[in-house]
Formats: C-alpha cells, sequence, structure tokens
C-alpha cells in the first residue's frame, strides 16, 4: 500500500465513525455511502490531493453531498 491509498484509507475509515454516529447508520451503509459517493472519485483523485486534508474537513464535503446532492 503506498501513502495516498493509505491517507484514503484512513479518512474513509473516519468518515465511516462519523457517519455512522451522526445518522445511526451501520457500518455498511456508511461505507457504501462513502464508496459510491462523488466525493469519493475527488478524494482517491491525485490531481486535487484532497487525502492530504483532515478527515473532519473531507467529512464536511461528504455531509454538504448528502444533503444537497452535489459534493461542492
Amino acid at each position: 500500500m503506498n501513502t495516498k491509498e493509505y491517507l484514503v484509507q484512513s479518512i474513509v475509515s473516519q468518515m465511516t465513525i462519523y457517519l455512522m454516529n451522526d445518522y445511526n447508520w451501520d457500518m455498511q451503509t456508511a461505507l457504501r455511502t462513502i464508496y459510491h459517493s462523488e466525493l469519493f472519485q475527488k478524494l482517491d483523485d491525485p490531481e486535487i490531493e484532497l487525502y492530504t486534508q483532515s478527515p473532519k474537513y473531507v467529512y464536511l464535503f461528504l455531509k454538504k453531498e448528502l444533503t444537497t446532492g452535489k459534493y461542492i
């Protein structure tokens, strides 16, 4: 696993916990939501380097996507 993959998975792990706490979702629902989000595509993009940001910061984009349908 390279550094980028590690950072992405660390952020996904933390965002899963945030979703489970904020929405009372189970782990499968939280992970499915993350991996099928527009945000995840951006999180994994090496040109944007969103994976270098804190999990909480990235989670704010996910919450916005969940409420508005768009991550930005």
